[in-house]
């Protein structure tokens, strides 16, 4: 706790530092703050001109080409942008030539701008999901919602699946996602598609390492491609195992059963019921 403690309190200064340095040599590319940067004495995060994002885009795929640049934000300094990758947040100066990773603060309002924006992230869209192509297990009756992204050959998501078989009345949506870390994943994740009854040879699995069949080739097979997608474009996934709750929030990681069954409860949809207001009345 010191220790995040003594960050949030360290990075603002060492930013502030930084662009005092840079404002002092105005290196070639340094746009002129009063043209580039909206006031931001709220502490908001706003977005910035065409012209500085993509010079700041630019750099950045110069110098990191492997990185994907979905937002370019102004951050409350000046001279400091917000660089928001899939659901990784790092800063950048106002040339893309230079990067800070960690975690920025408000000291006045006592608030982590780095976390805040991380949370925002880790929230999608259930509806998004096309649950039609995705493997299903029913617990119990089956009210509650949950969406799984596993590879077929990730012991983590294999450790998953023994704290999903303690959870009751809830209905798990798994697409299937093969890391290219792991070479027989994709082949693996076919042969589950193409098998009889995917639902169940996929809980074999995972369940029992139960051996897999040998067909690889299939009509349904073809539905991995959607998976994959639905994982890239709508979770970001970068590591398997991810979860969606039913309210879009995004966990990923081996979750125990208590703690997951917690967290599906609150997200389910609250239902409504007139039945107490009409014994109100009625009294």
């Amino acid at each position: 706790m010191k220790t995040r403690l003594l960050l949030s309190i360290l990075i603002p200064i060492t930013v502030m530092a930084a662009y005092t340095e840079v404002e002092a040599k105005k290196p070639e590319g340094f746009l002129s703050i009063k043209k580039t940067i909206a006031s931001t004495s709220d502490g908001a995060i706003t977005k910035i001109s065409s012209s500085n994002s993509n010079l700041i885009r630019d750099n950045l795929k110069l110098n990191l080409p492997k990185v994907k640049v979905d937002q370019i934000n102004q951050t409350p300094i000046p001279g400091i942008f917000e660089i928001v990758s899939g659901r990784k947040v790092f800063y950048t100066d106002s040339s893309g030539k230079y990067a800070m990773f960690g975690n920025l603060a408000d000291l006045n309002k006592k608030q982590n701008l780095t976390m805040q924006k991380i949370d925002q992230l880790n929230m999608g869209d259930w509806n998004k999901l096309p649950l039609e192509i995705a493997l299903k297990q029913v617990i119990g009756k089956g009210e509650r919602k949950l969406a799984v992204f596993a590879d077929p050959d990730c012991i983590f998501c294999k450790h998953l699946e023994f704290e999903i078989s303690k959870l009751t009345n809830v209905t798990i949506y798994y697409f299937l996602f093969p890391l290219p870390m792991h070479s027989s994943a994709k082949d693996d994740a076919k042969k589950i598609l193409c098998s009889e009854n995917p639902d169940l040879t996929y809980l074999n699995l995972m369940k029992e390492n139960a051996s897999l069949p040998n067909k690889t080739e299939c009509e349904h097979a073809n539905v991995l491609e959607k998976m994959i997608e639905v994982g890239k474009n709508i979770i970001h996934l970068e590591a398997t195992p991810t979860m969606m709750l039913n309210n879009g929030k995004i966990v990923t990681g081996v979750v125990p059963a208590d703690e997951l069954n917690r967290l599906i409860i609150e997200a389910a949809p609250k239902s409504l019921t007139i039945e107490p207001l009409i014994r109100s009345i009625n009294k």
